[in-house]
């Protein structure tokens, strides 16, 4: 397959297909008819709008189809825009395939492929008898204007700028790809650039036409549109619903794993500066060394091997040709059919890597026996991020971390396919990860996934890691030192908040443009300095360079300086050394985005005060001391075990906080006075009051009835422990682990059957469901809205001659306002269709008895499918 450039023959391309056609999906044909109403040739009016669709659900599949339908039998020109040159082989694949589509009255289409990727065309190769071009957003930015002269002293003019002149006439059609980036300043003047001597595509173009591709339509909400609504003026044209294609198996639902390897990893500041601040990826000496660690590798190959039947038809993305061979071998050892795709070049011929070179007829075979079942496992050098089809994969596995999330998009991307698409219900997604010595923003697997706004995490394991570096680095201090060096303040280590920051960055010769999310800590005393920063700074003037995605160190330290020394004291604020870089991301963050970055409370920090703690063990014994602090280490629901990482690390923090405390009153001069102990504050409860607390509950969940074998019940604190609850009969509760995990830090009393809400709090239908009873699914959904156990009964039949057959009943007890409920009855139908798969349901009854009793009844027994649940108390 060509990846720089051809020319296509179109009655002979389609004579020789031996391929069936694609058939698109109900999605993606709605995506057409929307296309259709945006886009129209010839009417006058230039299109610009965004196709919303998931990973895996073909974004790049229905533009191509589309345009080669629509757009190409014009004659009019496309520029295929990304950020990264990972994406633009899959493009160039799927206008290669979709060229099938084009009505006879085109005869060749030409397609070229441009980037300094070795394997892509150049951009001075462009030529104006090309019909596509894809190319990365950087290249599109340095070719379209230029300040190079020629020999005459004139501004040269670029193959690629002479590309855009020629599509004055005919117009032209701009995809963007990650069209979430496209805000950024670099993308935003190639666009829509309306300087004189920097015209964006449009002005150049007034015939042209954009669209917009992404699976995370970011700046949705109104305080983040900015740039973005400007660009695409027409809006979300269209966008998939990404639980309506789980549900009917388009998708399939994934199931992510990180698998430590055990190898720790060094890191000095020269690789810590290239991976945190210039956020490139992993240099290639280090990567050399991790491909070649037969130890880790062995690894990997341990893991498929015991769960083989789970993991099933699985693609392994490796690093280099001869970690192929390796992790191949392996794996036949122990009869597992394997085999690999890579390239090698410039081998010495007789090497033994020339021996070992693949030629693309190669990589084909084995591609085809890995799609029609002869292979169970592919090893390739992330050749298959490029959009090659194999519908049936099951799993990825992904042998190292990544700082890029195209790259683990892409990989991720191959195993979405669900069972309508030739895939499977569910996708394991494996990646192995090392132990780095510091903390790195590695690629988040999830980042991909579309989040409702307003239930953004306010407290993510990001930011605590960061406290915990913090508190750590002040720990190490204090036992390198001896102890002369004094642990500071709690106030002056542990952060009361963060801001967030999201930033895209690019390298100055790089062709990847990303957004990353990094996390400003904010303290005590400089949480009001940074808010007098941030509203400063967002209401004056201040340079539109800070937008750009790539600004030199030396250009914004002057300025970083004149902000420090006007707002900061940085003796006492650059906590960490961290102020200068944490001004800088806040700073690009408002430029970028318009907007101040948000921030967050971290609601649950005086919990941690380790002076507190030590207050309370102070004049205890040692032997009980470490007692009392071993269990409450080791305490669920707390998060001393994220920060400290190791009971040692927090033993020695607390020692340290002990002495500090003692020094303190030495120096104040104190009399020594003969201690009065206090009791310490149970530890937990004995066995014998967790069984009478599950007895006293009917040994099950309280939330949403399950019992049973198979059920794990767990004792929660209705009010939890760390905010003061006690250990106790009455403050304790039954639930399942699920329901546990979903109650988290909240305080719901489920022994109580009336809500003491004053007012509807939000319906969460992301609440655990999957394999689980209709009867246990709702009911435990209900009661977390209602804030108790307000469930009464739950009746649904699944055989149409049974009474709660279309019409479902949920009864509630007295003095839960069922209104409430009804006005989410839409949305809980919507769920219970497309979620739950009962499509036959049509209305349900909200009803909430005078006559029901507090006291609860027996469980019903019905014969057929009835399904008649009570709640106990």
């Amino acid at each position: 397959m060509y990846k720089d450039y051809v020319s296509i023959d179109l009655d002979k391309h389609g004579q020789n297909s031996n391929n069936s056609t694609k058939i698109p999906f109900e999605h993606q044909i709605e995506a057409f008819e929307a296309l259709n109403k945006v886009f129209i040739p010839g009417s006058g009016k230039a299109g610009s709008g965004i196709l919303v669709l998931p990973t895996g659900a073909g974004k790049t599949f229905t533009a191509t189809r589309w345009l080669s339908k629509n757009i190409i039998p014009e004659h009019i020109k496309i520029l295929w825009l990304a950020p990264s040159f990972y994406l633009l082989a899959q493009a160039f694949h799927s206008f290669y395939e979709e060229a099938r589509q084009i009505p006879p009255s085109r005869k060749t289409l030409n397609i070229r492929c441009v980037s300094s990727n070795p394997f892509h065309a150049k951009a001075a190769s462009i030529q104006s008898t090309d019909d596509i071009i894809i190319m990365t957003v950087q290249t599109a930015i340095n070719n379209l204007h230029t300040t190079a002269l020629d020999e005459s002293g004139n501004v040269r003019q670029t193959a690629f700028r002479k590309f855009i002149d020629s599509c004055k006439e005919t117009g032209i059609f701009v995809v963007v790809d990650e069209a979430h980036h496209s805000p950024a300043y670099g993308c935003r003047k190639l666009l829509i650039g309306e300087e004189d001597s920097a015209l964006g595509i449009k002005k150049l173009v007034p015939k042209s036409h954009l669209l917009g591709l992404t699976a995370t339509p970011t700046y949705t909400d109104k305080s983040k549109r900015g740039w973005l609504w400007k660009i695409f003026e027409d809006g979300i044209i269209y966008e998939a619903d990404k639980n309506k294609l789980l549900a009917q198996n388009i998708l399939a639902r994934p199931n992510y794993s990180q698998k430590p390897t055990g190898k720790e990893i060094q890191v000095d500041d020269k690789l810590y500066e290239r991976l945190e601040k210039e956020h490139k990826d992993l240099p290639e000496y280090i990567i050399e060394m991790i491909a070649n660690d037969s130890q880790r590798n062995n690894f990997i190959v341990d893991t498929y091997n015991r769960d083989r039947d789970l993991y099933g038809k699985t693609i392994i993305f490796a690093d280099r040709w001869f970690q192929c061979v390796y992790i191949k071998e392996q794996l036949i050892k122990k009869g597992i059919k394997a085999d690999t795709i890579y390239s090698h070049i410039e081998a010495d011929p007789d090497a033994y890597e020339a021996k070992n070179k693949r030629t693309q007829t190669d990589n084909q075979r084995i591609l085809e026996e890995f799609k029609n079942d002869k292979l169970d496992v592919l090893i390739n050098v992330r050749m298959l991020t490029e959009g090659a089809d194999v519908p049936s994969v099951q799993t990825v596995f992904i042998t190292r971390q990544t700082t890029s999330a195209i790259l683990m998009t892409q990989m991720i991307g191959r195993a979405l396919r669900g069972e309508k698409a030739g895939g499977s219900k569910e996708a394991n997604i494996v990646i192995f990860f090392d132990n780095w010595k510091k903390l790195i923003d590695w690629a988040n697997p999830e980042d991909g996934e579309v989040v409702d706004s307003d239930k953004e995490r306010k407290r993510g394991t990001l930011p605590l890691e960061y406290i915990s570096i913090r508190l750590v680095e002040e720990l190490s201090r204090s036992i390198e030192s001896g102890g002369d060096y004094k642990i500071p303040e709690f106030s002056k280590i542990f952060p009361v908040g963060w801001f967030i920051t999201k930033v895209i960055y690019s390298d100055d010769n790089s062709e990847s443009m990303e957004q990353f999310t990094e996390f400003v800590m904010v303290y005590e005393h400089t949480k009001p300095k940074f808010d007098t920063f941030i509203d400063s700074i967002i209401v004056c003037e201040f340079p539109d360079e800070w937008a750009k995605e790539y600004l030199d160190d030396e250009w914004m330290q002057p300025q970083i300086e004149h902000w420090l020394d006007k707002y900061f004291d940085c003796e006492n604020d650059d906590i960490g050394q961290k102020l200068r870089s944490d001004l800088i991301k806040v700073v690009r963050h408002i430029a970028q985005n318009q907007s101040s970055p948000p921030y967050h409370r971290f609601e649950e920090r005086e919990n941690y005060d380790l002076e507190k703690l030590a207050d309370k063990i102070i004049d205890h014994p040692p032997r009980i001391q470490r007692q009392y602090l071993t269990k409450e280490f080791s305490k669920p629901g707390t998060l001393w075990k994220i920060f400290y990482k190791s009971s040692t690390r927090f033993f020695a923090a607390i020692s340290a906080t002990i002495d500090n405390i003692l020094d303190r009153e030495n120096n104040d001069g104190a009399e020594p006075i003969d201690p009065i102990i206090d009791p310490l504050p149970p530890i937990g409860l004995t066995d014998a009051e967790r069984i009478q607390i599950k007895n006293r509950d009917g040994n099950a969940c309280l939330s949403c009835g399950a019992s049973g074998k198979g059920v794990r019940l767990e004792i929660d604190h209705i009010v939890p422990a760390f905010i003061g609850g006690e250990t106790s009969l009455d403050n304790s509760q039954t639930l399942c682990s699920i329901c546990n995990k979903v109650k988290g830090i909240d305080t719901i009393n489920f022994r109580n059957n009336t809500t003491l809400l004053r007012q509807q709090k939000k319906i969460n239908f992301f609440l655990r469901y999957k394999d689980q009873d209709v009867t246990r699914v709702l009911t435990r959904i209900v009661n977390f809205f209602y804030h108790c156990k307000a469930v009464y009964q739950v009746n649904w039949h699944q055989n149409k001659n049974g009474k709660y057959y279309s019409t479902w009943e949920i009864s509630l007890y007295a003095g839960n306002n069922p209104e409430w409920l009804l006005q989410n009855k839409s949305e809980l139908l919507r769920f219970i269709h497309n979620e739950m798969v009962c499509k036959w349901v049509q209305d349900i009854d909200i009803i909430s008895p005078s006559n029901t009793s507090k006291k609860g009844v027996e469980v019903k027994k019905t014969s057929g499918n009835d399904r008649n649940f009570t709640v106990h108390p």
